[in-house]
Formats: C-alpha cells, structure tokens, sequence
C-alpha cells in the first residue's frame, strides 16, 4: 500500500508540473515501481521458506505462529496424564464401603442396602457417568457411612497417589520443552497405581482429644454415688451391735448405691424397701452428708484438673488408655486416706478462729446523711469491708500446707512445690481466691500435693470463716436504722 501511495503521489506531482512529464521520467518511475514489488515478493517468500524448513513448531519463528489456533497437543498430553486423579477419590470411598459391608456383621438390611446402593452410585461417578445420587434428599449419605477413621485413611491414601501423578505427569509434559526443537528427555512410564483399600486393614480408632476430655469426664459420672457407698460403708462398721436383719438392710442399701456409682447413674437409685424409698439416704447424718459434699468438691477438682491436662495430658492417647486404671488407684487413694487420716475437724475450727482474731471486726464508721444511695450506706456502714475479711484466707490455708511439705517432698517435685507456693502467696497477699498457676494448662495442679485430709480441713475451716463473716455483716446496721442518734427515716 506505501508504494501505491508513493506512486499516485508521484502522478499527482506529474499532473501539477507538466514539464515533468516526459518519456524518460515515466521510464524510470516504473523501473522503481517494480523493484519494490519485486522486493516485497521476495521477503514473502523467505519468511514461508523459512517456516518451512524450522519444523512444525516454527522454532525460527514465534510460537504463536508455529502452533497456530489449534496445535495444543502438548497441553492435551498433560492432561490426559493427570485425568488419573479424576474419580480417584470416588473409587477410594467405593473400596471403603465394600471393605465395610465385606467385614462389618453387625449393620442391618437397610444400612447394607444403602451401602451397596452407594458403591455402585460413587463407581459410576468415578466412571464419568452422570447419574443422580441414590438418595436425592441427601446427595452425600455415603460421608456419613465412613467413620471419621475412614475419611481421614482415604485422604492419606489420596494424597499422595495425586501428588505423585502430578510430578509424573509434570516430569513428562510440563513446562515448555515439549513445543521447542531441541533435545528431549527419555520418555518415563506416568502411570501410578490407584491404592488398594478394598484389601487394607481398617485403621483403628484414634479417640480425638475432643473424645479423651469426653471420657474422662464421664468418670464423674456417679462419683457422688460412689463416695456415698463408701461413707455408708464406714457408716455400718462402726455402728456397734447390729442384728442380722439390719446388717442385712444396711448391705441392701449399700448395694443400691454402688449399682448407681457404677452404672454412672444420674438418677435416685431404687430403695430396696418399697414402703421406705429414702432409706438409704438416711444412713447418713447431717455431718456425713456435709463431708461427703465436701469429699465429692475435692474429688471432681481433682478429675478436672486430670481431664485438662494436669497431671496427664488428656490429649495424649499414650496416657488416656491409662487414664481409667489412674482415676481407680486415685480413688483407692482416696479411701485409704479416709481411713488412716481423717480431717480433723478441730484443727480446721482452730486455723479458722486463728484467721478471725487476726482479722478483727472493726466498727463501722458513724452514718453520715445526705445519701440517698444503697451503695454508699455499704461502704460507709462497713459492710463491704466486713466481707473482706475473708479474702486471702483460702490462699494463706494453703500456703501453710504446701510449706508443710517441704521436708517431706520428693525432689524431683520440689521445683513445683515451690512454684506453686509463690503462686498462692501472692494471691493471698492480693487477697485473691486463685492464683496465677505457674503452668497454664494445669491450673488445679497444686492440688496433687494435698492429700485428702488437707482438703478436707480447708473445706471445713473456709466454711467456718465465711459462715462467721457472712452471719456478722449480714446482721450490721450499716444504714443505722437502729441507732438512737440516726436521723434516717424509712422512705426519705
């Protein structure tokens, strides 16, 4: 087109100058016209000469114009090489469930109806073909065939059966070596074996952490019933010059009760005596029913302190196969220290007369008028600082236990004797009920170093002091209703 251009500008220029237009120029305008398409033919021909001689692939030349619109089987190499993923993860189900139906005696016709049902849908899937789920109300009934196990077998054996067809596969046709001119790579076998779960042993069962805290916990269930076995066990051997008959009743009642414990019970068990549904609750007095409270306070504590990773890790399959043989010999502790050291329920009142004659109540400050707010007749009436007289104490029991056990304590515990020594001072020093444990994830730990006798003092002797306190700031005047000089007047 630039020489059409040229030339009818150059028959313009003839047309505007006549005396250019003579025979000689004319000869040489067209001598130059046809060089340049003489020029122009010959470029055209050596670009085609020289696609055709660098191959299909045009290596001289650009890529697009060696692969042209359509020459793409390099790519359609490669995917028909990774197309072995495609329905793999189908066919892995499919063996699961036929493993499933070929060893499993226990599922009924219509689980193995719905299984086979399943198998026969996933294979089909697998094959490409589109057909609806047997069950179009819930497309994936087969995920809630496989147990958590099974899901979690299939995606280990899946994985790495897809990694390794990619790496082939990439090794083979990736990258941009096939479309190029120069040497290739020896061709490799892409082809990777689909794993074999139809033959595999089953995985056992791994509890998750989630199901270890479960079962651990469910060891409470029927604790209050198992330490009340025991109490009406003690109950009987002390009582002298039983008859037979009741020796027989009291047997009875404490068989009842241990029914419950063991069957983890949530309800009242079934007096023996129909005419009398509450006998066996009242084998027990007052007292024996508040040290079993206080008996059951310090157990669950101390099962929850376990459950959450104190002492063993709840977390850890390794520990919580043990952990129901642990739980048995701490609750065999447990007896054994109910009868060598019981809780003396004199020191307990002492270490609490202690506290309150260290912590005397003070009168409170006179009533000034001219508030109309509950909160400042508290404050200025002593009431809240009444009740302050129990903060701390919990922490300072427990400090003089811990103490106490320095002598005796073994010495790879020592360190965390120590620890936990600091910790509950502090707390009592901050008046705090809880320390900062020293280890997170095992808050109740300090409880290990108590025995059964220790918490049961503390129990008794907390119990005294807040009953004490409770009852002296409840009973103030602290809005000086009572007081001769007050001028407080009910409604204003």
């Amino acid at each position: 087109m630039k020489d059409a251009v040229r030339l009818s500008l150059m028959s313009g220029a003839l047309l505007l100058s006549p005396s250019l237009a003579s025979a000689g120029l004319l000869d040489k305008l067209n001598e130059a016209a046809q060089k340049m398409n003489n020029a122009a033919q010959q470029n055209q021909q050596a670009q085609q000469n020289q696609q055709g001689g660098q191959g299909q692939y045009g290596g001289g030349g650009s890529l697009s114009a060696g692969l042209g619109a359509t020459n793409l089987h390099g790519l359609d190499d490669l995917n028909g090489c990774m197309a072995q993923t495609s329905g793999a993860q189908e066919k892995l189900r499919a063996q699961v469930l036929q493993r499933k139906l070929n060893q499993s005696s226990n599922l009924s016709v219509q689980e193995r109806q719905h299984i086979q049902a399943d198998i026969e849908w996933l294979n089909a899937t697998a094959a490409g073909q589109k057909l609806p789920p047997p069950d179009p109300k819930n497309s994936q009934r087969y995920l809630s065939e496989l147990t958590d196990d099974e899901q979690m077998e299939i995606s280990g054996a899946y994985s790495p059966f897809a990694s390794a067809v990619h790496d082939k596969c990439e090794a083979q046709y990736g990258g941009m070596s096939q479309f190029g001119n120069g040497p290739r790579h020896a061709p490799i076998d892409t082809r990777v074996a689909l794993p074999d779960l139809l033959h595999a042993t089953p995985p056992a069962h791994q509890p998750t952490a989630l199901e270890q805290h479960k079962n651990c916990m469910g060891s409470m269930t029927g604790l209050r019933w198992q330490i009340m076995a025991e109490m009406m066990q003690r109950r009987m051997q002390n009582t002298p010059n039983l008859s037979a008959q009741d020796q027989k009743a009291w047997q009875e009642d404490i068989a009842v009760v241990q029914a419950a414990a063991q069957s983890g019970a949530t309800t009242m068990p079934q007096s023996p005596d129909p005419r009398n549904p509450m006998r066996y609750m009242m084998r027990l007095s007052t007292d024996d029913q508040i040290a079993m409270n206080q008996d059951y306070a310090t157990r669950a504590q101390q099962l929850m302190a376990s459950c959450s990773g104190g002492g063993t890790s709840a977390s850890s399959p390794s520990n919580s196969s043990d952990l129901s043989s642990q739980l048995a010999q701490m609750h065999a502790a447990r007896r054994a220290n109910a009868h060598n050291a019981p809780a003396q329920a004199g020191a307990a009142a002492t270490e609490a007369q202690a506290w309150l004659d260290a912590h005397p109540f003070n009168a409170p400050s006179s009533y000034a008028t001219g508030s109309a707010t509950e909160a400042h007749y508290l404050e200025r009436g002593g009431v809240l600082a009444c009740f302050d007289r129990a903060k701390g104490f919990r922490a300072k029991q427990i400090v003089d236990r811990l103490t106490a056990k320095r002598d005796s304590i073994a010495a790879d515990q020592r360190q965390n004797l120590e620890a936990w020594i600091a910790a509950w001072r502090a707390a009592e020093q901050a008046g705090s009920e809880e320390p900062t444990p020293p280890n997170p994830n095992d808050a109740q730990g300090y409880l290990r170093l108590l025995t059964n006798a220790d918490q049961q003092e503390m129990n008794q002797a907390n119990s005294i002091v807040h009953n004490k306190v409770r009852d002296e700031c409840n009973s103030m005047d602290h809005m000086g209703i009572g007081s001769k000089n007050s001028t407080f007047k009910p409604g204003s």
